[in-house]
């Protein structure tokens, strides 16, 4: 999230270590809350059991300089994210066995437990994906269900589309970028916004799209940034959509988001549509284990 200092002379010390790992010692401080605009850091930790970090398998100098996109659970093991963030120009997907989703942590540079990552094993896209500009969603499916006894992480109730209303206060969030190619955050940073009008948006924000997007406008100067993508806007707890588009990191006063609701049938039935084919999965690994069986001890 891009937040811009209130206070110019205030200089941020960072050491050669911290910048390279993406850490501003001054986000530990809560009272640089007052110091920005566009973001700020969560009082409580409810809403992060929802997001997760996207990352490459390796991380290449500190644990966590490998995420770079955001996702939000929308099951025990699926991860609904930005198109974009798993695509090349061309729309080719990346390999799926690349890609590692941590969650359950605030901090983006924080040790995790393995009980607190997940391989992916399954990625699909929106079929009429157009990069930046419509349906970008996809879909990762996890290598193992997250047991639901873990009161750090907690799928994303989904919202029906009579829920979303003008006017309406809700908060999105993400690991992105301080600033234009400054270091990524390593707390999550929450921006508040309020859902406006799509005449709002239009005109401000380019490909911005009536059928499958949202509008919204942030409280203060803020934008999203790479590490923010894919990240949820959420509305009085529920989910209303995902943090889509380009991310060029510039502040403004019209944020769009990719709106769950329009894509809701797509999203829930890819969802579905997994879940069934890992379980037929199980169910043929079952039976070749029960024959192997059967034929040993004939």
């Amino acid at each position: 999230m891009l937040i811009i200092p209130f206070i110019l002379a205030v200089s941020l010390w960072i050491s050669d270590s911290e910048a390279k790992r993406g850490v501003f010692a001054d986000l530990q401080d809560k009272t640089f809350e007052m110091l920005i605009a566009g973001g700020h850091i969560p009082d409580s930790g409810a809403l992060v059991r929802h997001i997760v970090s996207i990352r490459t398998l390796n991380y290449i100098e500190f644990r966590g300089d490998n995420h770079f996109c955001s996702g939000v659970l929308v099951s025990g093991r699926a991860v609904l994210t930005a198109a974009h963030c798993v695509t090349d120009w061309f729309k080719a997907a990346m390999n799926p066995r690349s890609l590692l989703i941590v969650f359950g942590n605030t901090q983006r540079l924080g040790f995790y437990e393995i009980e607190e990552c997940r391989r992916v094993d399954r990625l699909v896209l929106h079929p009429d994906y157009k990069r930046y500009k419509e349906h970008d969603l996809a879909v990762l499916q996890l290598s193992k269900h997250i047991p639901s006894n873990m009161i750090n992480v907690r799928p994303m109730l989904m919202l029906h589309r009579s829920r979303v209303t003008v006017g309406m206060r809700c908060i999105t969030m993400g690991w992105g970028q301080l600033y234009p190619h400054g270091p990524y955050s390593n707390l999550i940073i929450y921006l508040d916004v309020v859902i406006r009008n799509h005449s709002f948006c239009e005109g401000k924000v380019p490909s911005y799209n009536r059928r499958g997007h949202l509008c919204a406008e942030p409280d203060a100067y803020g934008a999203f940034c790479p590490g923010d993508m894919g990240g949820p806007l959420i509305c009085s707890d529920w989910l209303a959509g995902i943090i889509g588009g380009s991310n060029l990191c510039e502040g403004g006063k019209a944020l769009k988001f990719t709106n769950y609701s329009y894509h809701e049938k797509w999203i829930e039935g890819t969802v579905l549509a997994l879940r069934g084919e890992a379980n037929d999965r199980l169910s043929a690994a079952a039976t070749l284990l029960l024959l192997s069986l059967l034929i040993s001890s004939s």
